[in-house]
């Protein structure tokens, strides 16, 4: 199965900015700021999750229509199996760390907590995913979601794409509304370990399951065929593009003076409410979706517009999301992301033991983290030749 360089190159993207946002050093990184983030509602996680989904649906979907539900079931259960590998065994990792390096106990503990490894809750909490430290929050929410793929994969190429989409779309309203507070604060209360911490998530999965959900039905239409994307964005459609961008104009301004504190306290209390990102409020979704349409019709469609400063446009990202680079961080994300966690926890590490440093020595940890990314992926593409050059 042949996979999409494009959207192995988003992935990849995204990952590199995820891990620049994630960056946490005494002083900044001025590096942090050179993100989309600072001029919209829009952040590299909902973009790797909404195209982890897509690629989902996409290969999923395929497999279902060729090799039947069984064989689709069968490959989603195993790799949720090896996340929650991943996952399990990367929390572990860092509470040992945490406990046996010197310093560890103060660098994380606003990120790990501070119960000790062996406290029952806090196991049960790391195996049943509910308790989920700083930074490694992606990984079982796409294991969630990849559970649900099984049933709305087979409902779309049945059909029945409106089904999940409606479900899907009552799950974001009702977490809107806060619904969840029904069983969360008794969760939370059962859940708790020594450190008083029980049910960590820093995402809601019922808001943020939009993102991954329309991704998978998008991917699966994509598959069985029900849908083309030239059409969808095609050279007539400059519309749908113009008003994307009126969207974004709108909410760029909101976006830098939230940012950047500039916003009056009277109309920030009015705004707070729907700038929720650990919900995937109403801005970040309305924002996502306009720069989702934009890029999507800039990508397809913008190759045959009549103006030549859009073609460019078109071609620029065509180069650049297609570089072989990315491709390779994509081709491998999961692993990367894992990864990528390692690496954020020991930079922390050594700012909280030797820091602060100043920009200079933040601006080479942060470079040397980007660098540093690629270790998993080389390594894996290297193994996978191996049998090949035998």
């Amino acid at each position: 199965m042949k996979r999409l360089d494009f959207l192995d190159g988003l992935r990849g993207f995204f990952l590199l900015t995820m891990a620049l946002s994630h960056l946490v050093l005494q002083g900044g990184v001025w590096l942090t700021e050179v993100h989309f983030r600072q001029v919209m509602f829009v952040e590299s996680a909902q973009g790797f999750v909404f195209i982890s989904g897509l690629m989902v649906g996409l290969i999923q979907g395929r497999r279902l229509l060729r090799h039947g539900g069984a064989a689709m079931r069968k490959s989603i259960l195993s790799r949720m199996a090896e996340l929650w590998l991943w996952t399990v065994g990367l929390i572990f990792l860092a509470l040992l760390a945490r406990d046996l390096a010197p310093g560890g106990y103060l660098a994380w503990r606003n990120w790990l907590g501070t119960a000790p490894i062996g406290d029952p809750m806090r196991i049960f909490g790391i195996l049943s995913l509910t308790f989920q430290p700083t930074f490694m929050d992606i990984l079982p929410m796409y294991i969630f979601f990849m559970a649900a793929s099984i049933v709305v994969i087979r409902w779309v190429v049945e059909g029945r794409w409106w089904l999940a989409a409606g479900l899907s779309a009552l799950s974001w309203i009702a977490c809107q509304l806060e619904v969840a507070r029904l069983w969360s604060g008794p969760l939370n209360e059962a859940l708790k370990a020594s450190d008083t911490q029980g049910l960590r998530m820093a995402f809601d999965p019922m808001g943020w399951q939009v993102l991954f959900m329309a991704g998978v039905i998008l991917g699966a239409l994509w598959a069985s065929g029900r849908i083309s994307w030239d059409r969808v964005f095609g050279p007539k459609t400059r519309g749908v593009a113009f008003c994307a961008v009126l969207v974004m104009l709108f909410f760029a301004p909101l976006r830098f003076a939230t940012a950047h504190g500039l916003m009056p306290k009277e109309m920030l209390e009015l705004f707070w409410p729907f700038d929720q990102r650990s919900n995937f409020s109403v801005i970040y979704l309305a924002n996502f979706v306009a720069a989702a349409v934009l890029f999507s019709w800039l990508a397809i469609a913008g190759r045959q517009d009549s103006l030549a400063f859009v073609r460019g446009i078109s071609t620029a990202l065509h180069w650049i999301f297609t570089r072989p680079a990315l491709c390779l961080l994509g081709r491998h994300s999961l692993h990367v992301y894992a990864w990528h966690v390692v690496l954020i926890y020991a930079v922390r590490y050594y700012d909280s033991t030797w820091g602060p440093s100043g920009v200079g020595i933040n601006t080479l940890l942060g470079l040397y983290v980007i660098a540093l990314m690629w270790l998993p992926p080389l390594i894996r593409e290297r193994r996978r030749q191996r049998p090949i050059a035998a």
